[in-house]
C-alpha cells in the first residue's frame, strides 16, 4: 500500500496545476446538454448509466474530460457507455472551457443516486480504510493534491461498474493512462462480494456535523 501511494505522490508533483481562471457560469451553460444523461443537477441518473457529477473534484473531472477527448479513455475494445461519452467531450473546444464546466460541477452539492446494491457496511467500511482511503479519503470525499475523484456520491452502480471495468482492462490500460494504471492494480484487490460491502459503505448517509 506505502509504495501505491507513493507512486501516486510522484504522478501529483509532475501533473501541471491548472492556472486557468475558470468561470463556474460559463461551465453552467456548457454543462446544458449534459443533463440529458447526468441530470439537471448534475446527480445522476441510474437507468442510463450515468454518475452523478455534483460536487466532485474539479481537477478530477478535468482529468477526465481531457481522458475521453484524447481518447485516453472510452476508446477501449467494450466500453460502449465510455464510448458514449467521448463525443459529448469533444464539444468541448479547448481547456478553459474543460475547467469552467469542471468548476460548475465542483459548486453543486452532492447528492447520492439511489442505492442499487446492499451489503456490509461495517465490513466494508474496514475494507474501504485499508485499499480506498489513503487516496480517496477516510470518508470517500476524494483528494485534491493526488486527482483523486470523490467516491460517496458518483452512485454504486457507478462505482462497481468502474471496478469492474478497470479489472477487465476496460479501463486505466491506455499507455497515458498513468493514475488509471495505478486505479487498475487496486481493482484488481477487491472481490465482487467485498465490493458490493465497499459500495453499501459509501451508500451510507454522512454524519450531520
Amino acid at each position: 500500500m506505502f509504495k501505491q501511494l507513493l507512486v501516486y505522490l510522484i504522478l501529483a508533483a509532475f501533473l501541471p496545476a491548472n492556472t486557468l481562471a475558470a468561470n463556474a457560469e460559463a461551465g453552467k451553460e456548457l454543462y446544458t446538454p449534459c443533463a440529458a444523461c447526468h441530470g439537471q443537477n448534475a446527480e445522476g441518473i441510474v437507468a442510463l448509466n450515468s454518475p452523478a457529477l455534483a460536487g466532485q473534484s474539479e481537477s478530477y473531472m478535468i482529468r477526465q474530460l481531457w481522458d475521453f477527448k484524447k481518447g485516453n479513455r472510452g476508446a477501449a475494445d467494450g466500453d460502449t457507455i465510455g464510448a458514449q461519452m467521448r463525443p459529448m467531450a469533444m464539444t468541448l473546444q479547448d481547456g478553459e472551457a474543460i475547467a469552467n464546466v469542471a468548476a460548475y460541477l465542483a459548486t453543486l452539492p452532492p447528492s447520492k443516486p439511489p442505492a442499487t446494491v446492499e451489503g456490509d457496511t461495517a465490513n466494508g467500511h474496514k475494507l474501504y480504510n485499508s485499499r480506498c482511503g489513503a487516496c480517496h479519503d477516510g470518508k470517500g470525499w476524494g483528494n485534491e493534491a493526488l486527482h483523486t475523484p470523490r467516491l460517496n456520491s458518483i452512485g454504486d452502480s457507478y462505482l462497481m461498474r468502474q471496478v469492474q471495468n478497470f479489472q477487465d482492462g476496460v479501463r486505466g490500460a491506455h499507455k497515458d493512462a498513468d493514475h488509471g494504471k495505478q486505479m487498475a492494480m487496486m481493482a484488481k484487490s477487491v472481490t465482487a462480494e467485498e465490493l458490493k460491502d465497499i459500495a453499501a459503505f459509501l451508500n451510507e448517509p454522512e454524519p450531520q456535523e
